[in-house]
């Protein structure tokens, strides 16, 4: 009796008369390839409406319990993993209790009354704040946290909201190579990779500075004729700050200032992200300022079982075919970056940007060390700008979208595609370009 569903299967594929046809298919669909393609079927089109987390938890484990994956394994992957995820942990708590605190809501308050009445400029200091939360904090925060916020001050102000709104989300996207913090696939990256802090950003600041000049640039292009050369101002009330506004927004600074320190002495970023999110739950309790529920709810606990469900799908897929494939990978540095970003970008497109950077991390692995750097800084090109394309590579577009209809404004798959279309692939290409400058 077969013992597992492996030997089920391998019973079935050894069975008298199996056909050599079949013996050839069983090379490229065997048991866990299969359970993967069911798992990113499920994450794509997300039947009974369950979330990407559900989806890849039911893959992970039936792998494990098919053994395709030893459970031996599992404590290895939380490990490799477990500095990401404490770090994710301490912003989430950080950036939730400061929201609640309204430190962001008086930072776009004030963007609009700096701008004076004045359409264009207003337009351009959303977008560099929403450059500078995406870059200092991640695009999930920008998302979340910014664009209900810009929304509300813009009908407010009876100005048309759909250019702002899609400046808000593709900052959030495109903007996000800056640091390692800006965004989960950075994380998975600067982890996975070893990368020391200093070169993160010595090599993806200009790069990320020419991708969101050229996604602006674009958007007023596009938007010239949404967005009003001139808007009314009004005398609004004095804007309120209170102390614990002040406590938040001081504990945040500080918080952000020692992950910079901790990188630039190559030591783990989540102490920093952790002591400053335990120090601000504990005040926020104390004054009564937060309560668990919304704790639990700003700590998000699907995503954490979707970073370490994804990494055990990837694995059983590299075990179960990766591992025997050929794979002929560029010589020349531009091949390398050409490839890389291509292929994680259109990756992210159809799986989501997260497990498309897990699997391009053990692609790494494999490639000869000439280009592995130039993999790896393209991978990163690929996996934050790329997603920008669809309303599905990444969770902070969904996340847009979501946000927006419940404000009862629709923005149509047609729609936004005909927006990436214009700016994706061109933003790519003269981020890429850049990189190469920089790697040369």
């Amino acid at each position: 009796m077969c013992e597992n569903a492996s030997d089920v299967w391998r019973a079935c594929r050894d069975r008298p008369g199996h056909s050599k046809v079949h013996r050839s298919v069983h090379g490229l669909v065997s048991f866990p390839v299969l359970i993967v393609l069911l798992t990113l079927v499920l994450m794509l089109f997300r039947p009974w409406k369950i979330s990407e987390a559900t989806a890849a938890a039911l893959g992970a484990t039936v792998l494990l319990l098919s053994t395709a994956v030893p459970v031996g394994h599992v404590p290895a992957v939380i490990r490799e993993s477990g500095g990401v995820l404490l770090f994710l942990l301490g912003m989430m708590l950080l950036t939730g209790i400061a929201e609640r605190a309204r430190v962001f809501d008086v930072l776009a308050e004030s963007v609009v009354r700096l701008a004076r009445g004045n359409g264009r400029l207003l337009y351009a200091l959303v977008y560099l704040l929403g450059a500078i939360i995406t870059a200092v904090l991640s695009l999930d925060v920008t998302v979340i946290v910014l664009t209900p916020i810009v929304y509300a001050l813009i009908v407010k102000r009876h100005i048309p909201a759909k250019p702002y709104m899609f400046a808000c989300v593709f900052v959030a996207n495109i903007a996000s190579l800056a640091l390692p913090m800006s965004n989960l696939t950075n994380l998975l990256v600067f982890a996975g990779r070893d990368i020391d802090f200093v070169t993160f950003v010595a090599t993806m600041w200009l790069p990320n500075l020419v991708a969101a000049v050229t996604n602006l640039l674009l958007f007023f292009w596009l938007f010239r004729k949404e967005i009003p050369a001139h808007f009314a101002t009004e005398r609004d009330h004095p804007i309120h700050i209170d102390s614990w506004l002040l406590t938040s927004g001081a504990i945040l600074t500080m918080t952000l200032t020692g992950v910079m320190v901790l990188g630039l002495v190559n030591r783990p970023l989540w102490w920093a992200a952790l002591a400053g999110g335990c120090i601000m739950l504990v005040l926020a309790l104390g004054t009564g300022s937060t309560t668990f529920r919304h704790t639990v709810h700003d700590v998000t606990p699907s995503i954490f079982v979707f970073v370490i469900a994804m990494t055990i799908v990837v694995e059983g897929l590299q075990r179960a075919w990766l591992a025997d494939q050929a794979i002929a990978f560029p010589e020349s540095l531009p091949m390398a970056l050409l490839g890389s970003t291509g292929l994680t970008a259109i990756g992210s497109n159809v799986v989501n940007n997260i497990p498309a950077t897990v699997l391009a991390l053990g692609m790494i692995d494999r490639a000869p060390l000439a280009i592995r750097e130039a993999l790896t800084w393209g991978t990163l090109v690929g996996a934050n700008i790329g997603p920008a394309l669809t309303t599905y590579g990444s969770l902070a577009t969904m996340l847009w979208l979501t946000q927006l209809r419940r404000r009862g404004m629709h923005i149509s798959t047609a729609e936004y595609l005909r927006i990436s279309g214009q700016t994706v692939p061109l933003v790519l290409l003269v981020t890429g370009l850049t990189l190469w400058l920089v790697l040369s």
